[in-house]
């Protein structure tokens, strides 16, 4: 038994120089469902509710591009956006999620640019202390796996 039991914030600069690559990607992968629904909508829509505050809004546009794919509460916007753009280039926009499940807690970015999105992670914090770098994947791996509803 491991001396401390409480929540345990993985240090993401310690790992392995690709190891948060196969984070971000299981990611991705999990949501996918999600980021695909997230896409369709208007990009000037999330843009004016980014610029003008609307929280609220980019709440339920998280919410209902979320619930044919995954369990309602697992992902939640954390009221922190950014456009970033340079006159005749398109926008990059950037916005700032959390993946919750009761043994881990996932902080990401889902960023948009002109060709692509994806996502970048910033912090994942378990319920209980990290274990061994493939443990710690297999119970990332496992959390995202119960917050899905089905194999979409």
């Amino acid at each position: 038994m491991r001396g401390n039991e409480g929540p345990c914030r993985l240090d993401i600069a310690s790992l392995p120089e690709l190891a948060l690559l196969t984070y971000e990607k299981r990611l991705a992968e999990a949501l996918r469902g999600f980021l695909t629904e997230l896409c369709l909508t208007n990009a000037g829509v999330v843009m004016a509710y980014i610029n003008s505050g609307q929280d609220s809004n980019i709440d339920d546009l998280i919410a209902s591009s979320a619930e044919l794919f995954l369990k309602p509460g697992q992902l939640s916007y954390d009221r922190h956006a950014v456009i970033e753009s340079d006159w005749g280039a398109p926008p990059h926009v950037s916005l700032a999620l959390s993946f919750r499940q009761p043994a881990m807690t996932t902080a990401f970015h889902v960023v948009f640019d002109e060709n692509s999105v994806g996502v970048h992670i910033d912090a994942i914090e378990f319920a209980t202390a990290a274990g061994s770098e493939s443990e710690n994947l297999r119970r990332f791996e496992a959390a995202l796996a119960a917050a899905r509803l089905s194999e979409h």
